[in-house]
């Protein structure tokens, strides 16, 4: 299974063309030479920041900390964080509750993203209730797909972040009003979880055009 490299910044007002260059032409062929695979880029269209993301995948986590503690990789963030502020990463590792094997290239794709932590001593429960109601509920709307549900292992600011993919955006609106959703997600926030928030996030053009990571 894939785990997930996940870099987020917001682009430093008036180098945005600048920074299309570097990305498009330096940043994106470089670290694919490192061993990252680049699989999603995004632009945070509903919630917090920062506004940019860029999403790559792994197979190991020896693989990940053995690419960002090596000096090309580093080098080339240094490079990267002159055209950017709000700089941080994060790595994923998959919980193992959803069945998904490698992670796929997202394209023209919109993610509703929610963000939580567990509350002490419910991870049993949680676990089970997650997988015997909670995904098979999921699994019955025909318009979303659970995409993964992810361990943050490094960086972050909560322990799981479940992924849900869409192809068009009012598909998120019909899952914000479904009543069946509603109600399993309160039961999911009253029982099991604290801090819960969301974002939607549009994916941007795709790495070799030079509109990449911009809105």
């Amino acid at each position: 299974m894939s785990l997930l490299f996940i870099q987020y910044w917001d682009v430093i007002e008036g180098r945005e063309d600048e920074y299309a260059g570097f990305i498009n032409n330096t940043y994106l062929p470089a670290i694919g030479t490192l061993g990252f695979v680049p699989v999603g880029g995004y632009y945070v269209e509903i919630g917090f920041g920062p506004r940019s993301i860029a999403v790559f995948s792994a197979e190991s986590l020896d693989e990940i900390s053995r690419i960002i503690t090596g000096r090309d990789f580093r080098d080339l963030a240094l490079k990267l964080r002159k055209y950017v502020t709000n700089f941080n990463s994060t790595v994923l590792e998959p919980q193992g509750t959803v069945k998904a094997g490698k992670y796929p290239v997202q394209k023209s794709v919109w993610k509703f993203n929610q963000y939580y932590n567990l509350k002490p001593e419910v991870k049993e429960a949680y676990e089970s209730f997650f997988t015997d109601e909670y995904l098979p509920e999921m699994e019955k709307i025909p318009y979303l797909t659970v995409t993964n549900c992810w361990n943050v292992v490094l960086g972050g600011f909560c322990d799981i972040i479940l992924e849900f993919t869409f192809k068009d955006p009012e598909d998120i609106g019909r899952l914000v009003k479904n009543i069946e959703f509603q109600k399993i997600t309160t039961r999911l926030k009253k029982k099991f979880i604290t801090n819960y928030t969301n974002r939607i996030q549009k994916s941007t053009q795709w790495f070799r055009e030079p509109q990449w990571f911009t809105h």
